[in-house]
């Protein structure tokens, strides 16, 4: 059923209003007010192109505005720190931490709990600053002979074609009637036997024969086996231990062999180890010999356990804290003279006469106590002080600075030193874009104004300059004169305006057949007129394009020069009239930070990673944006 509206509802709005054709009220735009309209109606290549502006003004003014010993000078006390970040760090986001992992643990502070889990503070770290929580051990096999690691085996060896081999201990024991030398071996080759003695030397250097030495015993079989070393010396004898492992016949593939698990000198009476050789001290044992052309062979650890522990540290606050540490009078001196004003600050703690605190912003911000003591025999008088050093002050800062990226191997701030090497990169990007683009013209323009065998000649000559292996070509040039600014610029534009040639080439036969350029050449117009006035300016907008598109390229082929060591490197300069570039590059601070990738700090290599990619992303939007608004065919089109 259809439906039926009621008329009233309707009104008509125009009644009494004559309906006519306006008057087009819009102005003709330009060339350019047109391609600025298409240039901004990508908002994703604006966005691009401000970044690239903002990236560019970073790279002139950072380094201008940050003092220049951030960047110019090594700091030992600040090297490989990791990015920290106001107000991200409260999140626990670049805060100064790092992930530390397989940290060996210190021996002497290693705990076995109730449940046989290890534990203990590692090597080089402070506990303090350890994050609560966050430590882990574990346990890493290795065959070092380091007393770090463990427990484990120790296997002699008899090489190929040799007889026998014998190691020696490298401390002296004294030997007495309650003593006895005790051997745990895990297994023994079948035929080979294992010959103990005692000896008065642990070198073979000043005996002849093995009979020079006391035999205690065989062994043949695994297992415990203990030996009385009176057997060979008297009571109150110091003697070392040597073990020879002998083959009947020699060797025929060198995997003879016998398994040490302990050698133990025993109390005979309750059996209390008196001298332990396991693991670490029984691996070095040192070798032993009597004939060089018949015994030889192995000493290998194995299976040996060392504490390893993964944990996040406060890096910041480990290197910037106060220090305990004793200085004599004379540097006490020295440093209230160095820092005027120290000395009034002195505030004297009320309980300890002995101890007082300095203001804020000097090298030593207490002395909890001091000591006098003579030196004997000259009557002399000394003062040592115990002191709390401050840690920001010892190394350069008032306060615990920000790194924004870091600091590289050297202690210096990778923040500013990216910006001062993308403006190294830049600038020399720039440069070989202008010639290559310049040298691509003048190429391309006379290869395909004057065209015929010219053009072929020419041709010809950059398909075989072209071809020629760019490895093998900065190979050469590195050579003949040596890495650096001037090789890497020779190489930078070698082929580079081979592509800019291409360009103007075909945009000149495009337009050189034109009717307004033949009736150019029909009025007697000069080829300079022709192509100054009636050819290059049709062909501009290409080029233009082309030489901004050269421009990423020729930085990430710079990169990559010198990130494999072709390019430039750290003290190098160049002065280029009032403007001086430094040896610093993009490429230089990748090959720098990628040797630091095995410690952990990928710092080093994420931040200059990201602003390249992020300088080529918004180059190329930049430059496919240039190309739409210059095109000539694409105007007045939305």
């Amino acid at each position: 059923m259809e439906k039926q509206y009621d008329p009233s509802y309707f009104q008509l709005v125009q009644e009494n209003e004559k309906l006519m054709d306006k008057k087009l009220r819009t102005k003709q735009l330009s060339y350019f007010q047109d391609a600025m309209l298409r240039f901004t109606k990508n908002k994703y290549n604006v966005t691009a192109t401000i970044i690239l502006l903002i990236m560019i003004l970073m790279s002139i003014f950072v380094p201008m505005i940050t003092p220049k010993y951030l960047y110019s000078q090594t700091n030992a006390g600040i090297m490989t720190l990791p990015p920290r970040i106001p107000i991200l760090e409260l999140i626990g986001i670049t805060d100064g931490t790092k992930l530390y992992k397989n940290q060996p643990v210190q021996v002497n502070t290693i705990e076995i709990d109730e449940d046989g889990k290890a534990s203990g503070t590692p090597e080089g770290f402070d506990m303090e600053y350890i994050k609560p929580g966050s430590i882990k051990y574990s346990y890493t096999i290795g065959t070092e002979v380091d007393e770090k690691y463990v427990g484990g085996t120790n296997t002699l060896y008899v090489n190929y074609d040799r007889i026998g081999y014998s190691v020696a201990s490298n401390t002296l024991f004294t030997y007495t009637n309650a003593h006895e030398i005790v051997l745990d071996i895990e297994s023994i080759t079948e035929g080979a036997t294992l010959k103990v003695y005692l000896s008065q030397w642990n070198t073979s250097s000043f005996s002849r024969t093995w009979d020079q030495l006391e035999l205690l015993g065989t062994v043949t079989s695994e297992g415990i086996h203990r030996f009385d070393p009176m057997d060979g010396v008297s009571s109150g004898t110091a003697r070392f231990i040597v073990l020879k492992l002998e083959l009947p016949e020699k060797s025929v593939d060198g995997s003879e062999n016998v398994v040490f698990n302990s050698v133990q000198i025993q109390n005979k009476a309750d059996e209390t180890v008196l001298q332990d050789y396991t693991g670490y001290t029984l691996a070095t044992f040192v070798f032993y010999t009597h004939g060089q052309g018949i015994e030889n062979g192995r000493f290998v650890r194995k299976d040996a356990k060392m504490l390893v522990a993964e944990f996040v540290y406060d890096v910041y606050g480990a290197i910037f804290a106060d220090k305990p540490a004793t200085i004599g009078r004379v540097e006490y001196e020295r440093i209230l003279s160095e820092n005027p004003g120290m000395e009034d600050t002195i505030e004297m703690d009320e309980n300890d006469p002995r101890a007082w605190t300095f203001g804020s912003g000097y090298p030593l911000s207490a002395v909890t106590g001091y000591e006098d003591f003579t030196v004997p025999g000259t009557g002399l008088q000394f003062r040592n002080y115990f002191v709390m050093k401050d840690g920001a002050y010892a190394v350069g800062f008032e306060d615990t600075p920000y790194f924004l990226f870091g600091t590289d191997e050297f202690g210096r701030d990778l923040f500013t030193l990216i910006w001062l090497g993308l403006r190294t990169s830049l600038l020399l990007g720039f440069m070989a874009a202008a010639v290559n683009i310049v040298v691509g013209i003048i190429w391309g323009s006379t290869s395909a104004y004057y065209g015929g065998q010219v053009d072929i000649l020419m041709e010809r000559f950059v398909d075989i300059w072209g071809s020629f292996p760019q490895i093998t070509m900065i190979g050469i040039i590195t050579v003949l004169i040596g890495p650096g600014f001037t090789a890497l610029f020779i190489f930078m534009i070698y082929d580079g305006w081979i592509g800019a040639a291409g360009i103007t080439r075909i945009q000149f036969y495009r337009y050189k057949g034109r009717e307004y350029v033949l009736a150019a050449r029909t009025l007697g117009a000069s080829d300079r007129r022709i192509i100054f006035k009636h050819i290059l300016p049709n062909a501009l907008g290409t080029i233009v394009t082309r030489v901004v598109l050269s421009i990423p390229s020729v930085i990430f082929l710079e990169v990559n020069l010198s990130f494999l060591g072709f390019g430039i490197g750290n003290g190098q300069t160049l002065a280029i009239g009032p403007i001086e570039l430094t040896g610093t590059s993009i490429g230089v601070i990748l090959n720098d930070g990628q040797q630091q990738i095995m410690a952990g700090n990928t710092w080093l290599v994420i931040f200059p990673t990201l602003v390249v990619a992020t300088l080529m992303i918004s180059f190329n939007m930049f430059g496919n944006a240039l190309r739409d608004a210059l095109n000539p065919q694409l105007r007045g089109s939305e």
